[in-house]
């Protein structure tokens, strides 16, 4: 018999209590300035900081509010009101913001490591959580340290899921209430999780059929919590934006979802399935999903955990690689939640490699274990090397041309000044000034042409409003917005501060 001793207790909370401090530095240390603030972390700064000083759940131009612009629908309310209130009580900042983030990124991650537990035990977990913070380079260390709504969803999501669990132990329905409520506030707080309708239909359809652990009543009130959470959040924009504004509101927001959710481009494939290949899907994720999917026979709440989780997964990377744009962010949930699996099955591969051979088979065996430990091996090192270069980001990288151009802004610029800017990260920083920005239809129709070749007669006009000043920043410039504009005369620079170059307007057609 296996009795805990009040030694081992110590030393397990012990250790408990250093890998919450070691995640609290990863997500804290030299904050604000790794990694550099940027365009969309500014569009979710600007979203909190309106309904903050103005009541506003807007973007602000110098033309007046956008009302539920469509950024704040991409970045929903799940991680707009936690940050307004975080405003509202510690001030406006980048860094309150962050340490808002760093919250949740501890949040995520313990919830991560008790439902990894769970399923495959302590060891396996600690190898999934290993497989988390290292891999993709852009994923949970970088997403966990800005003020977007990855990784707040990403704890809503596991939230839902330890639900999940209680529910198949208990059969209760508030398990079931719970578990809908906070899958419906990552479907609120980033759009991506309308996956999980589909999965959890099929689930539900799966526990009635064969599983019969929750029961169909339970299943109805998960997902149709789930729903109502969306039927509130598009009550609430309906109220928002008014009846006569709402069909427009819906018909910007599907617009805007042809070009990055449902664009359906088979020139954007092949570079989805690339991204997934160089940054360690298959070797560090699949085999985990593989191994699961063998286990979802299992008639009981953890068979049925695993069926939903894999389901999920191989549904997120069908979406990816077919139906997305591609971003690499995109793909950020399908490594978290499937990192859940990796632990268990590396352990897998571990026990079959110290399994004694088959002596009328000991030549094929051998030769299989031998390959087993080399890709044991590789994954090792690929993982090491990869976690070692993000902890060196963390420890060495500092960018703060942002603060420095948001200050130079403050210094020397007249706060009535119209600025012409596509940098909303600047907002953030330099609140105080008065700005132009492009309209959200560009964003759209500058990722048709830079993704699918798709090249828009439009042209866009930055005198519309008369500004004194431009800002040509990593975004506009990685966009080409302002460059041909910038190439006939128009301005003259001032002062350049990194990927920042301001320009004095010097003719103005207006």
């Amino acid at each position: 018999m296996n009795v805990e001793t009040p030694t081992r207790k110590y030393f397990y909370k012990t250790l408990f209590a250093a890998g919450i401090a070691a995640l609290l530095f990863l997500g804290l240390y030299r904050q604000p300035y790794y990694p550099v603030s940027w365009f969309d972390e500014g569009l979710v700064m600007q979203g909190a900081t309106n309904l903050v000083k103005h009541g506003q759940y807007a973007m602000l131009s110098v033309e007046g509010f956008r009302v539920l612009d469509q950024p704040l629908i991409a970045n929903g309310p799940g991680i707009i009101l936690p940050l307004s209130a975080v405003f509202t009580f510690f001030g406006i900042g980048l860094l309150q913001a962050r340490i808002l983030m760093a919250g949740y990124f501890v949040l995520a991650a313990i919830l991560f490591f008790v439902i990894t537990s769970r399923l495959y035990g302590n060891i396996a977990a600690v190898i999934s959580m290993f497989i988390l913070l290292a891999i993709p380079a852009e994923g949970f260390i970088l997403y966990g340290r800005q003020a977007l709504g990855n990784v707040p969803g990403l704890a809503y999501f596991f939230s839902g899921c330890w639900f999940f669990i209680k529910l198949g132990d208990g059969k209760m329905i508030r398990h079931a209430f719970a578990s809908g409520l906070f899958f419906g506030l990552a479907l609120v707080t980033k759009g991506q999780y309308w996956l999980l309708i589909p999965a959890l239909g099929l689930v539900i359809a799966a526990d009635w059929f064969y599983y019969k652990q929750f029961g169909l009543v339970n299943g109805s009130v998960l997902l149709g919590t789930i729903i109502a959470c969306l039927g509130i959040w598009q009550l609430s924009q309906f109220v928002l934006v008014g009846a006569e504004n709402y069909g427009q509101h819906l018909e910007v927001i599907r617009s805007s979802s042809r070009v990055t959710v449902f664009a359906f481009q088979l020139i954007r494939f092949p570079y989805s399935v690339w991204y997934l290949l160089q940054s360690g899907f298959l070797i560090f994720i699949v085999p985990g999903v593989l191994f699961a999917a063998r286990q979802t026979h299992s008639r009981d709440g953890q068979g049925i955990t695993r069926l939903f989780l894999v389901c999920l997964v191989v549904s997120w990377v069908i979406w990816f690689t077919v139906a997305s744009v591609g971003w690499n962010r995109y793909a950020f949930e399908a490594y978290s939640i499937g990192a859940i699996f990796s632990g268990a099955g590396f352990l897998e591969m571990i026990k079959w490699i110290r399994k004694p051979a088959n002596e009328f088979a000991s030549k094929s065996q051998g030769f299989l274990k031998l390959c087993l430990v080399s890709f044991l091996a590789v994954i090792l090192f690929l993982g090491s090397q990869n976690f070692y270069k993000q902890l060196q980001l963390v420890f060495f990288h500092r960018n703060n041309s942002p603060q420095l151009f948001a200050d130079y802004l403050k210094t020397n610029i007249p706060a009535n000044e119209v600025i012409e800017s596509w940098e909303w990260e600047i907002d953030a920083l330099a609140p105080e000034m008065t700005y132009h920005h492009p309209t959200n239809d560009w964003v759209d129709k500058k990722t048709a042409e830079i993704h699918f070749g798709d090249k828009t007669i439009d042209v866009y006009d930055p005198l519309a409003y008369k500004p004194g000043y431009l800002v040509d920043g990593p975004f506009s410039k990685s966009t080409g917005l302002y460059q041909a504009f910038l190439s006939d005369g128009c301005c003259v620079q001032v002062v350049s501060v990194g990927d920042y170059t301001l320009y004095q307007v010097i003719i103005n057609d207006n």
